[in-house]
C-alpha cells in the first residue's frame, strides 16, 4: 500500500511539473533569488528516501542552493530462519529502522537544470535480528558522497518542485556494530550477523522528488 501511495505522489508531482512549467518554471532562477528559505519533503525511487521521507530545509540562490535533510522510518518484512540445534524452520518478522541526515548543494546550469551533490550519513538498524536461534542487535552506519542530475522549478506563487532523474554515491566510511543478546553464539551465527549489514552498498535511486514552499522578501530582480 505504501509503495502504491508513493507512486501516486510521484505521478502527481511529475505531471504538475509539466503543467506549471510554462506558468512559473521559466522564471525559476529569479524566483529562487527572491526567496530566503524553503521548507519541503523528499521521496522517490530510492530505498532511504521512500522509507524515511525526510524533511528538507533549503537556502536557495540563483546559481547555488544549500540545504539540509533529516528523516527516519521503518520497514517490516518476514524471512525463514533455520535453527540448526533443533532442525526446525520458522518464519520470523523483522523490522529495519532507517534514519538519515544530509548536507546538500545544487549548482544550476541555466534556469532549472542542476547538478545536485552532498554529504550524507545513513543509519540502518536491525533490532532483535535472529539467526539459527541466536538474537542480535545490528547497527550499520554509512557516510556517503551523493551526486546526480536533475531539474527544479520554482514558481511565482512560492512553491517549488525538483526531480533528480538519477542519484548515486560513493561510500566514504562505514561502521558496523553487532551486539549479542540471547542464544548460543557460534562463529557461524556471528559471521552471518556481520554479513547482513555488509551486503548494503552505496544508496542510489531514480526519480527523486523534492517539493515544498519558499519564503522570502519578494520577487527576484
Amino acid at each position: 500500500m505504501k509503495k502504491k501511495i508513493c507512486l501516486l505522489y510521484l505521478l502527481v508531482f511529475y505531471y504538475s511539473a509539466i503543467v506549471y512549467a510554462q506558468e512559473g518554471g521559466g522564471e525559476s532562477a529569479s524566483n529562487r533569488l527572491g526567496q530566503i528559505l524553503r521548507l519541503g519533503q523528499k521521496t522517490g525511487i530510492h530505498l532511504m528516501y521512500s522509507t524515511s521521507q525526510p524533511f528538507v530545509l533549503d537556502f536557495p540562490g540563483e546559481v547555488w542552493t544549500m540545504g539540509i535533510a533529516s528523516g527516519s522510518g521503518k520497514y517490516d518484512y518476514t524471512y525463514s530462519d533455520y535453527n540448526s540445534s533443533t532442525g526446525n524452520t520458522s518464519t520470523k518478522s523483522q523490522s529495519i529502522n532507517f534514519s538519515l541526515s544530509e548536507l546538500n548543494f545544487r549548482f544550476y546550469i541555466g534556469n532549472s537544470f542542476n547538478i545536485p551533490f552532498g554529504y550524507a550519513n545513513y543509519k540502518i538498524s536491525y533490532p532483535d535480528w535472529i539467526y539459527s536461534g541466536v538474537t542480535y542487535d545490528i547497527d550499520y552506519s554509512i557516510t556517503q558522497l551523493n551526486y546526480g542530475i536533475g531539474n527544479e522549478w520554482t514558481y511565482d506563487w512560492g512553491g517549488y518542485l525538483g526531480i533528480d532523474w538519477y542519484q548515486s554515491g560513493n561510500i566514504l566510511s562505514e561502521e558496523i556494530t553487532v551486539k549479542h543478546k540471547s542464544g548460543t553464539e557460534t562463529s557461524t551465527t556471528l559471521a552471518k550477523a556481520k554479513e547482513t549489514s555488509t551486503d548494503i552498498e552505496a544508496f542510489s535511486g531514480t526519480f527523486v522528488v523534492t517539493f515544498g514552499f519558499g519564503f522570502g522578501g519578494g520577487e527576484g530582480e
